[in-house]
């Protein structure tokens, strides 16, 4: 059995227990706001883009009159068939989705790489920055195109179609169920 001895004493022991406990809901809290949340961004011609909160997308201030949207980081794009193409930039690519079309677009502005993997339709691809060598390459469902700006390098390959769809299919539930929770709050 423990015995204080001193009223002092009982005091410290309560202000200690508070401290960890507020520590803690800080260290909680501040992780809480570093994880990134799944985000969903419905375009007013029925485009989806699903992203986790450090990425960065901006439709056009015209958008859909000009059907463009700016990317930095990872998204999900499920694109309407309109009567314009979508055009997609980021730092290193310019794509040109014609129709309804599903793609993965994976473009940091911090790394020399991008790519974008389709998971259904059409995407025109070229890079985004000056080329001795400007090549345009069609991607349809399960192909990729990388682009790497150091080496100068576009190169179109076929992608991981079960994987990009799991991936996909992950991140679509997930923004859904973050914002549908949001709507309740």
């Amino acid at each position: 059995m423990i015995r204080v001895h001193k009223a002092g004493s009982r005091w410290r022991i309560v202000l200690a227990g508070v401290l960890v406990c507020a520590g803690a809901a800080a260290y909680w809290s501040f992780h809480a706001l570093r994880t990134p949340t799944p985000q969903l961004l419905r375009l007013a011609d029925g485009t989806e883009l699903f992203y986790l909160s450090n990425s960065k997308v901006e439709p056009a201030a015209s958008y859909p009159r000009v059907r463009e949207i700016s990317v930095d980081g990872e998204v999900f794009i499920r694109a309407t068939a309109g009567s314009q193409p979508l055009i997609v930039r980021s730092r290193l690519l310019h794509l040109t989705v014609v129709g309804e079309s599903g793609l993965r677009v994976t473009a940091r502005s911090n790394e020399t790489g991008e790519e974008a993997d389709v998971l259904y339709g059409r995407v025109e691809a070229t890079k985004a920055y000056p080329s001795q060598q400007h090549d345009t390459d069609t991607l349809l469902a399960g192909e990729e195109v990388m682009v790497n700006e150091t080496i100068d390098l576009q190169e179109k390959e076929t992608t991981d179609v079960a994987r990009l769809r799991a991936w996909s299919e992950a991140l679509i539930a997930s923004a859904t169920r973050a914002r549908e929770s949001s709507r309740h709050d």
